[in-house]
């Protein structure tokens, strides 16, 4: 088998179950004895360590296996959750991440292991290392006198299951070898040994059998089976577990050590028993053939009949398939230019007056939008595959700081571009960092200042017309005026005459300086004046921007407005004198005329009412310098009435046009950003009309 044709498949789900395994963990955190959780954790820790191993990322498969050893325990009542244990698991986990990242970046997958290994063999061996003192309690081991077997019939290992087997015995396990004998008068041989081997799976973890598993399944093996075997159990407990199964004659058992594991190897029978045994490791669902099943998986097709042969155990085929993001925009970039021939099409139509070519022109239409909402769809991407690896994050950094806090998250379903979904990660990291270091006040404080002793961070997405907003909230010390700007001053940033003309929005943005910090002492968490620079560079790029909105004493909320970039859009196209503009369809509530009497004055701001509250009535042609339009030279003016959250504006317009799909163009990068204008789009005649930004109208 070719593993190189499967390593994006085995990272991209190994990703997947270590986001799992992530979630899991931080569920059984807040409830320690639901058995359910746990089997989920174990399950994909199995699954992962099969993988890895299949692979042949042998440091990946035996650091997974020691994790799992663990939950093993965990799940069959043995061992009680305790803080300690989680804290190692997790750092288990960081560990398994940055090996998957290591083989993403072409390496190996290998680290340095051994010291939380150590921690992991004294979990399941008992010894329980006390936070505060620094004390162990040992559980005494118990040696096991057991029975010499013959080794005539020894399997033949290969170097993989080998270096496995020995690996275990210096790391503390029992690695036995056992030979099971059914009476010879047994009807149903291969559902007992079957239940021989649902026993065993239960307590360890069968390494290599003979005969094979599918041979034992269609009882193609006289009366006895052999194998490998890995666990934690007393022999004898073991050897009375195997026996209390039905028509069972007797057990012969063997544990061994580095030496007669050797000795074993060397007495093996020929390497033709190789092809016929199998390994107990699960494989990735791209190679799942039923000559790779586990025992139990396999086995289980014959426990209700043992003439019959079995059948063969299918998977439900992948409907879904990975491509990569360069196709899609080369797909996207191509029903734009076919988008703006529809237009052009559709106006020579209804020009032209001609009904066969109208009534080709509207089939196509009704077409070609079905076909844009498909490949819309295609890019859309929740944010949650960002959001997800938070919880953990700010989990971690609560336990560093010695802080209680409560990650609250909605609107995780809500869609963004996939390429701004790639790039929003980091930015968002620093905002929580900064929100539970910063923001948050310790426990003691708060409860001084009469807050909970927990603090709330909320992280929220939605849309708002064609953007998406990301906040970050929470209900922590909020930012004061004065502390800002005396570290501003301190570092030079900002001049005493600069501070004394800023408004509080400008002071709060002085926090995206580079080097700016209001830390007292340096940490591995902030003080060093890099995080919120990079979030202000990263967002611009992205077409966005970052506000602040904060109370003293109360909390501060960072408010993220990053673009769709979607390439179409549905918009209304609006004229303005001699020029054409296009307002997103998403951000428009409603049109209609007001008379110019309906206008008030308050504070030098124009506005009108609107069902029952009073909004701004925005001069486009002020904003823009149209000269041949002039809304206050007007009787009646029309408008387009926007919204942005629960806030609204009203634009004056000369004339609407129409409503189109139109293909959002950038402006370039040798443009300078223009205020209120997100993109151009090209028309149906061939000119240039720019797209409105309507969220910068609206304070």
């Amino acid at each position: 088998m070719d593993m190189n044709q499967y390593l994006s498949m085995f990272i991209d789900e190994s990703n997947d179950h270590l986001q799992s395994l992530n979630e899991n963990m931080l569920l059984l955190e807040s409830n320690p004895n639901d058995l359910s959780i746990v089997q989920i954790i174990f399950r994909s820790a199995h699954t992962l360590k099969g993988m890895a191993a299949t692979m042949g990322y042998e440091d990946l498969a035996s650091l997974t296996h020691q994790m799992e050893n663990v939950l093993d325990l965990v799940r069959n009542e043995k061992l009680a959750m305790q803080d300690f244990i989680f804290d190692t698991l997790f750092k288990g986990l960081d560990i398994l991440e940055s090996m998957v990242e290591d083989i993403t970046q072409g390496g190996e997958g290998k680290a340095d292991v051994s010291g939380l290994v150590t921690q992991l063999q004294a979990i399941v061996r008992g010894e329980v290392v006390s936070t505060k003192n620094g004390g162990t309690v040992e559980q005494a081991s118990i040696k096991n006198n057991v029975p010499a077997i013959k080794t005539s019939s020894a399997i033949q290992l290969d170097e993989f299951q080998y270096s496995v087997l020995d690996q275990s015995i210096a790391e503390g396990h029992r690695v036995l070898y056992l030979e099971v004998f059914i009476r010879e008068n047994c009807q149903l041989k291969a559902v007992r040994a079957y239940m021989v081997f649902d026993a065993l799976e239960r307590s360890g973890e069968v390494i290599k059998s003979y005969p094979s598993v599918q041979d034992i399944e269609q009882e193609k093996f006289d009366h006895s089976f052999s194998l490998y075997y890995i666990t934690q159990k007393d022999p004898a407990e073991l050897e009375q577990l195997i026996l209390n199964v039905s028509e069972v004659d007797r057990v012969e058992l063997v544990e061994l050590d580095h030496e007669s594991l050797k000795q074993m190897g060397e007495l093996a029978t020929s390497t033709s028993e190789v092809a016929a045994a199998s390994v107990q490791l699960e494989l990735p669902p791209v190679d799942s053939e039923p000559s790779n099943k586990t025992v139990s998986e396999t086995a289980a097709v014959n426990q209700s009949a043992s003439k019959t042969a079995p059948k063969a155990v299918t998977s439900t085929p992948s409907r879904t398939i990975r491509v990569d993001i360069e196709r899609l925009d080369v797909l996207m970039n191509l029903f734009s230019e076919l988008l703006i021939d529809r237009v052009r099409l559709e106006q020579l139509a209804s020009e032209a007056k001609d009904h066969a070519l109208t009534e080709t022109v509207e089939h196509m239409s009704r077409v070609s939008s079905d076909l844009q909402n498909i490949v819309l769809k295609l890019r859309m991407v929740p944010v949650d595959t960002v959001f997800n690896r938070f919880p953990r994050m700010v989990r971690d950094l609560a336990k560093s700081l010695d802080k209680k806090i409560d990650l609250v998250i909605t609107g995780a379903e809500t869609e963004l571009d996939r390429t701004v979904i790639d790039e929003i990660g980091d930015p968002l990291v620093h905002l929580l960092r900064n929100a539970v270091d910063h923001g948050i006040e310790p426990v003691s404080d708060r409860l001084a200042a009469g807050k909970p002793e927990m603090g709330t961070v909320n992280l929220r997405a939605f849309h708002s017309g064609n953007h998406v907003f990301i906040e970050i909230e929470e209900d922590g010390r909020g930012i004061y005026r004065d502390n800002v700007l005396k570290s501003a001053l301190k570092k030079g940033i900002v001049t005493q005459e600069q501070a004394n003309a800023m408004s509080d929005e400008e002071v709060n943005q002085l926090l995206f300086a580079a080097g700016f910090s209001t830390a007292e002492k340096i940490s591995d968490v902030s003080g060093r004046g890099v995080g919120l620079d990079v979030v202000k560079a990263k967002i611009t790029a992205l077409g966005g921007h970052v506000t602040i909105y904060s109370t003293p004493g109360k909390g501060t909320n960072f408010s993220v407005q990053l673009p769709l970039t979607l390439s179409i859009i549905a918009a209304m196209m609006v004229q303005m004198g001699s020029e054409k503009y296009a307002i997103p369809l998403s951000s428009i509530v409603e049109t209609g005329i007001i008379k110019k009497e309906q206008i008030r004055s308050v504070h030098g701001n124009n506005m009108i009412e609107f069902r029952g509250s009073h909004i701004p009535l925005i001069s486009l042609s002020g904003i823009f310098g149209i000269k041949d339009f002039n809304e206050a030279s007007e009787d009646e003016t029309e408008i387009v009435v926007i919204q942005k959250g629960d806030r609204m504006a009203a634009l004056a317009i000369d004339e609407f046009i129409g409503q189109n799909e139109i293909v959002l163009k950038s402006l370039g990068k040798y443009l300078p950003q223009v205020k209120g204008i997100s993109g151009a789009t090209i028309l149906g005649d061939g000119q240039v009309a720019l797209i409105l930004d309507p969220n910068v109208f609206i304070k």
